[in-house]
């Protein structure tokens, strides 16, 4: 936890919040905080702020926070072949933590169904992994989690009718555009990512079709929590030279 992140309804109107549970136990135990420390941190969904210990304990800890600065917008959206269980989880809280704004899980021909029953699909337990990812990273806005059961519905009905960035990538390892080669852009954009396997050549056409460019970045295929973070990596430095270039 590098960040300490408060729910709106534990803050009080002087701006008081007690902790117990899991983010006490870190101040106490890892961080090693006394009364006096002070301490980043931000709303859930809010600005960023500090936060003074007021009053701590092995087990409960009380905190003055103060709201003073905006938190970094994001607006990009991930949609993800649900990948297996103990790997979904750890992939929202990527998602999360790089700054996606939206995540939609999709059911591909190559995900196992028994996949979309299990836990990892538990609203409670996915949230917590996403504010784990939230506090790893310093950021507040919790992303939206949409499901999707099947892939033909997704391309034809739902992807038409949901406000999605312009600029639209799918992770394909045989495509001929290499994110060596994009131009830089500007705004935010929609990866897909499909699962270990891949896509299916009918569903690349599809998302093709939905406005999706294939890209690919390089020959070997990497598993899907290593294409998450580099693929997220590259299209941000290519948005990050188009800022620059505007300097």
């Amino acid at each position: 936890m590098n960040f300490l992140l408060l729910q709106p309804d534990e803050v009080d109107e002087d701006g008081l919040a007690t902790l117990h549970g899991r983010r006490a136990r870190h101040l106490a135990q890892v961080l090693r905080a006394e009364r006096g420390q002070r301490l980043r941190c931000g709303l859930l969904d809010g600005m960023l702020g500090e936060a003074v210990v007021e009053a701590i304990t092995p087990t409960t800890a009380t905190v003055r926070a103060s709201f003073t600065r905006p938190a970094t917008p994001v607006h990009d959206v991930l949609l993800l072949a649900a990948p297996r269980p103990k790997v979904l989880l750890r992939m929202l809280a990527h998602a999360a933590a790089l700054g996606f704004a939206r995540v939609m899980l999709f059911r591909s021909w190559r995900v196992d169904k028994t996949w979309l029953q299990s836990r990892a699909f538990d609203p409670d337990l996915q949230r917590a992994q996403l504010v784990l990812g939230l506090e790893q990273a310093g950021r507040t806005r919790l992303p939206e989690v949409l499901r999707f059961d099947r892939f033909k519905p997704l391309v034809e009905d739902a992807l038409p009718t949901l406000a999605l960035p312009a600029q639209r990538f799918v992770a394909h390892p045989a495509a001929h555009n290499s994110t060596r080669t994009l131009g830089p852009l500007r705004g935010p954009f929609a990866l897909a990512l499909g699962p270990d396997g891949g896509f299916l050549p009918y569903e690349i056409e599809q998302l093709q079709s939905a406005g999706f460019c294939p890209i690919t970045m390089g020959a070997h295929a990497q598993r899907t929590e290593t294409a998450l973070a580099a693929l997220w990596g590259q299209l941000d430095l290519m948005r990050g030279r188009a800022t620059f270039g505007k300097e």
